[in-house]
């Protein structure tokens, strides 16, 4: 996973995200080094629905979507990265 700075992304957002939508890129964002959010591709269709479903079952269960997200970005992680791994190789 590509770890690209909060300036870079600003200058680059145009390639970034075409290289996610066309490649499957995945990047790390970090501001003044330290990381702060994931960029990875989504599908597209998925989110739509998701999104809609959620509209239609309000506030209460729209956590249980939000957990679903965040379950789905834990099966993305590559099982050889652990989050302390990643956090340690940006500190060195």
């Amino acid at each position: 996973m590509t770890m690209i700075g909060v300036r870079e992304l600003r200058q680059q957002t145009t390639e970034v995200l075409r290289r996610i939508r066309e490649e499957g890129a995945e990047y790390i964002i970090t501001y003044q080094g330290q990381p702060v959010a994931v960029l990875l591709p989504l599908d597209a269709e998925a989110v739509e629905q998701a999104i809609l479903d959620v509209g239609k079952q309000g506030t209460p269960h729209g956590w249980d979507a939000y957990a679903q997200v965040a379950a789905a970005v834990r099966e993305r992680w590559p099982e050889s990265a652990s989050t302390q791994a990643v956090l340690d190789d940006i500190r060195r």
